[in-house]
């Protein structure tokens, strides 16, 4: 099982190495044959929560430079997973992190990543949809879709979206392929706010969520 999860690790610096845009998004692993595995970089890990990982992201998203042909960044996709420390308590990594591009309107957002973690170069592009949501007095934008482009049917695994369409703020959504849900980060703490109801990847609100 740690040699599996050294693999996976290792295999995370090649991918933030060859993708990231900024040094403040890079994941350097190393592997200690006296201690434990070692991991370098202000984004990677470990963190004690997924609440405290989206902040860290989040913090770090906002403060990337602009830049002058491409603007403020409209957001990015990432890869999150646990795994256990010494101590048996399972700790959270993000292992990639992809920017959402622009299509399907002025509302649709996609981004590409990894079909496995250890083979980086083999990749599916996430079509988010997308739409606006005024009801609480700012224009935040939100996923409606959790698609797989290639295949046409509902994306298969765990997902953190985030938006930072506006320089101070930071909207995070998640998607668990096991169970379809997804979630927002609101006041702090994930709420779900829609499910995907069929194999086309759309998504319901749960009442007035989104």
């Amino acid at each position: 099982m740690r040699f599996r999860l050294i693999a996976v690790l290792l295999a995370l610096s090649c991918i933030w190495g060859c993708v990231a845009n900024n040094a403040d998004l890079g994941i350097r692993v190393r592997d200690d044959p006296n201690g434990p595995v070692r991991y370098e970089g202000p984004l990677a890990g470990p963190y004690d929560d997924m609440e405290t990982l989206v902040d860290a992201a989040c913090e770090r998203m906002l403060n990337q430079p602009v830049s002058s042909r491409g603007g403020q960044p409209l957001g990015y996709c990432a890869v999150f997973f646990s795994a256990p420390n010494d101590e048996g308590r399972d700790k959270w990594f993000i292992g990639h992190v992809a920017p959402l591009g622009v299509g399907g309107g002025d509302a649709g957002r996609s981004c590409v990543l990894p079909i496995d973690l250890v083979a980086p170069r083999s990749t599916e592009v996430l079509a988010l949809g997308g739409g606006y949501d005024t009801s609480r007095g700012r224009r935040n934008w939100h996923p409606t879709l959790f698609l797989n482009g290639r295949t046409g049917e509902t994306w298969e695994r765990d997902v953190l979206v985030f938006s930072t369409s506006t320089p101070t703020e930071c909207g995070v959504y998640s998607f668990t392929g096991f169970s379809r849900v997804v979630t927002e980060v609101r006041n702090g703490k994930f709420v779900p706010v829609g499910t995907v109801y069929n194999s086309q990847g759309s998504i319901e609100a749960l009442g007035e969520a989104m």
